[in-house]
C-alpha cells in the first residue's frame, strides 16, 4: 500500500503543483473564466490516459519506451516554458493595474479563447505525460498479492497530490503578488530544466541525438529517481517558504483599529480563514515531503548487485563460462586480458533461459559499467547516466545498451570468441586509459 501511494504521489505531484499554480494565477488575475479550459484539459487527459493504457496493453507497447517518454518530456517542457513567459508578460502589466484588480490583463496579452485553448493543451500534456503509466500501474495492482490495499494506496497518492493543489490555490490568494510570481516562476523553471533533461536523456538512449559521457552523466544526475524525488521536495518546499515569509495580511493591530464591531468581526474571520488556508498549504507540503523523503531514504538504502569481475582466460580462441553459474538470473562480470588490455564483459541468464551478453560498457557512456538493484532484477542500470536497461534487450546494439558481444551455449558452457572480445573491447577500454 505504501509503495503504491508513493508511486502515484511522485507521479502526480508535479502535475498537480503546476496545475495548482495556473489556477491560482487565474484566480489572482480575476480571470477564473479560463478555469473551465484547465478543467477540460484535466478531464481529457484522464480519459486519454485510460484509452492510451488500453491501447498500449492491447498492442503490447511499453509506455516507458524512450521515444514516447522523450516526446512527452519535450512537449511538457515547451508548454511549461511558454507558460512562464506568459505569466511574466502579464506580470509586467499587472503592476500598472493593481488598483483596478487587474481587470484587463488577459485581454491585453492576446485573444481570450486562444489563451484558453493554450491552457487546455498545457494542462492536457502535463497530466497525460504521466497519466498512462499511472493507469497501467494501477491496473497492474489488480494482479498483485494485495490488490485492494494497492489500489487504496495508489488512489490515496493521487488524492494527496490533488488536495495539495487545492490548498495551494486557496492558500496563495492573498500572498504578496511579486513574491507569488517570483516563487512560482522559479518552481516552473526548475521543472522546465528537469523536463528538457529528461527528453535529452531519453532521445540519446535511442541515438536520436548525439551525446557524450560527460553530458550523459549530468543528465543522469537530474533524471535519476533519487534526484527526481529531491527536485519534487524542493518544488514543494518553495511554496512553504513563500507562505511562511508572506506578510501581506492585515495585522491584528490594523483590525483592532476598525471601529465598526461587525466589520471588525468579519475582518478577523477573514484573517483567520486566510491563515488556515496557509497552514493547510504548509501542512500538506510537509506531509508530502515526509512521504517522499521516507521513500528517498528507502531507495538510497536498497542494496545493489555489482560483482567484482572474475578473471577468465581463453582456450583454443574461446572463453567458456559455466551455464550453471548463471542460474540465479543475476548480473555476472568477467575480465579477459586481450592484447595487454583488461576487457570487462557481463553475462546474465534471462527468464526464458537464453543468455544476454555484452561488454560492461556502452557506446555512449563508455566503460563505466552497470549494476542491478536487488529488488528490481528486471533491469541493469548504467552507472554513468542511470539509464535502466531491460534484461531482454542485453545483447542488442544501440543507445545505452551494453556493447553487444555474441555468446553461444555449447553444452554446459557459454562460449565467447576471444577475438571478438579483443576487437570490440580493446578500443573501448584503451579509450578510457588514454
Amino acid at each position: 500500500m505504501i509503495e503504491s501511494l508513493v508511486v502515484t504521489l511522485r507521479e502526480g505531484i508535479e502535475a498537480a503543483l503546476v496545475v495548482g499554480i495556473i489556477l491560482a494565477y487565474l484566480k489572482r488575475t480575476g480571470k477564473i473564466g479560463l478555469n473551465r479550459y484547465v478543467y477540460i484539459g484535466v478531464g481529457a487527459a484522464v480519459v486519454a490516459s485510460i484509452l492510451g493504457a488500453v491501447l498500449f496493453t492491447a498492442f503490447d507497447i511499453e509506455a516507458d519506451n524512450e521515444i514516447f517518454e522523450g516526446t512527452m518530456f519535450l512537449i511538457a517542457g515547451i508548454f511549461v516554458g511558454s507558460m512562464v513567459l506568459w505569466m511574466r508578460k502579464t506580470a509586467k502589466n499587472m503592476k500598472q493595474t493593481m488598483e483596478t484588480k487587474l481587470g484587463r490583463i488577459v485581454e491585453t496579452t492576446g485573444d481570450f479563447k486562444k489563451q484558453g485553448w493554450g491552457l487546455l493543451a498545457f494542462t492536457f500534456f502535463m497530466i497525460f505525460r504521466e497519466g498512462i503509466e499511472t493507469v497501467l500501474f494501477l491496473s497492474a495492482l489488480s494482479l498483485g498479492e494485495a490488490p485492494v490495499m494497492g489500489w487504496v494506496g495508489g488512489l490515496a497518492g493521487i488524492a494527496m497530490a490533488v488536495l495539495f493543489a487545492y490548498f495551494f490555490i486557496n492558500g496563495s490568494v492573498k500572498i504578496n503578488l511579486a513574491k507569488f510570481f517570483n516563487v512560482t516562476s522559479l518552481i516552473l523553471m526548475i521543472l522546465v530544466i528537469r523536463l528538457f533533461a529528461g527528453a535529452a536523456h531519453e532521445f540519446s538512449e535511442v541515438n536520436l541525438i548525439p551525446m557524450n559521457p560527460t553530458v550523459m552523466y549530468f543528465l543522469g544526475l537530474i533524471v535519476r529517481d533519487s534526484s527526481s524525488a529531491i527536485i519534487s521536495m524542493i518544488l514543494l518546499t518553495l511554496p512553504i517558504v513563500m507562505v511562511l515569509l508572506d506578510n501581506s495580511n492585515k495585522s491584528q493591530t490594523d483590525i483592532n483599529s476598525i471601529k465598526d464591531p461587525i466589520a471588525r468581526r468579519k475582518a478577523l474571520a477573514k484573517m483567520q480563514q486566510e491563515k488556515n488556508w496557509k497552514y493547510a498549504v504548509v501542512g500538506a507540503a510537509m506531509a508530502i515531503n515526509l512521504v517522499l523523503g521516507w521513500d528517498l531514504v528507502e531507495a538510497l538504502a536498497k542494496p545493489t548487485i555489482d560483482p567484482m569481475p572474475e578473471t577468465v582466460t581463453a582456450q583454443n580462441g574461446q572463453v567458456a563460462i559455466s551455464v550453471d553459474s548463471l542460474n540465479d538470473g543475476l548480473i555476472h562480470k568477467y575480465v579477459y586480458r586481450a592484447n595487454g588490455t583488461d576487457v570487462k564483459f557481463l553475462l546474465i541468464k534471462r527468464e526464458d533461459g537464453s543468455i544476454g551478453s555484452g561488454l560492461d560498457a556502452c557506446e555512449i557512456c563508455g566503460p563505466q559499467g552497470y549494476y542491478q538493484e536487488e529488488e528490481n532484477k528486471a533491469n541493469i542500470i548504467c552507472k554513468n547516466c542511470n539509464a535502466p536497461i531491460a534484461i531482454p534487450t542485453i545483447g542488442f546494439p544501440g543507445g545505452c545498451n551494453p556493447v553487444a558481444v555474441e555468446a553461444q551455449v555449447n553444452g554446459d558452457n557459454v562460449v565467447l570468441a576471444a577475438a571478438q572480445l579483443a576487437d570490440k573491447g580493446v578500443p573501448v577500454y584503451n579509450k578510457k586509459a588514454n
